[in-house]
C-alpha cells in the first residue's frame, strides 16, 4: 500500500515538473515577429477564427469580446502574456482555450498579426 501511494504521489511530482518545464520552454517573445508571410498567415487565422466568432477585426466593431487592436490589454501586454491567454483561455469568460487546437507555431502567427495590426503602433496610420 505504501509503495502504491508512493508511486502514485512521484508519479504526479514528475506529471507537474514536466508541464512545468513545458511552459517554461515557451518563447518570451514571438518567433514571427516582422514575418511577412507568417503574419499574413495569422491574418488569415485571425479573421477566420476570431473574428469569425467574437472578436470584432475593425474599429468600432459591434462585438462584447475586447477589440484585439486597441491599446488596452486586460490579461497583460507582453507577447508571453497574450500567447498564455490565446493557449489557455481566460476563466468564467468566453475567451475559450485554443491550445491543442492549433499548433503553437499558429497562436504565434495570431499575436505577429494582432501586433502588425495595432493602432498602438507609431505607423499605425498606414494600410496593411
Amino acid at each position: 500500500m505504501i509503495r502504491t501511494v508512493g508511486s502514485v504521489l512521484f508519479g504526479l511530482m514528475v506529471l507537474a515538473a514536466g508541464a512545468s518545464l513545458s511552459r517554461a520552454e515557451q518563447p518570451q517573445e514571438n518567433p514571427f515577429a516582422g514575418d511577412a508571410e507568417a503574419v499574413a498567415e495569422g491574418r488569415a487565422l485571425l479573421d477566420a477564427v476570431c473574428g469569425g466568432y467574437c472578436h470584432a477585426m475593425t474599429e468600432g466593431g459591434n462585438t462584447d469580446a475586447p477589440d484585439l487592436f486597441d491599446c488596452e490589454w486586460w490579461h497583460g501586454d507582453t507577447d508571453a502574456d497574450l500567447f498564455r491567454v490565446i493557449q489557455s483561455g481566460v476563466p468564467d469568460t468566453r475567451m475559450l482555450s485554443f491550445g491543442g487546437q492549433f499548433p503553437d507555431e499558429d497562436l504565434w502567427r495570431i499575436i505577429a498579426a494582432i501586433r502588425a495590426d495595432s493602432r498602438c503602433r507609431e505607423d499605425a496610420d498606414q494600410p496593411r
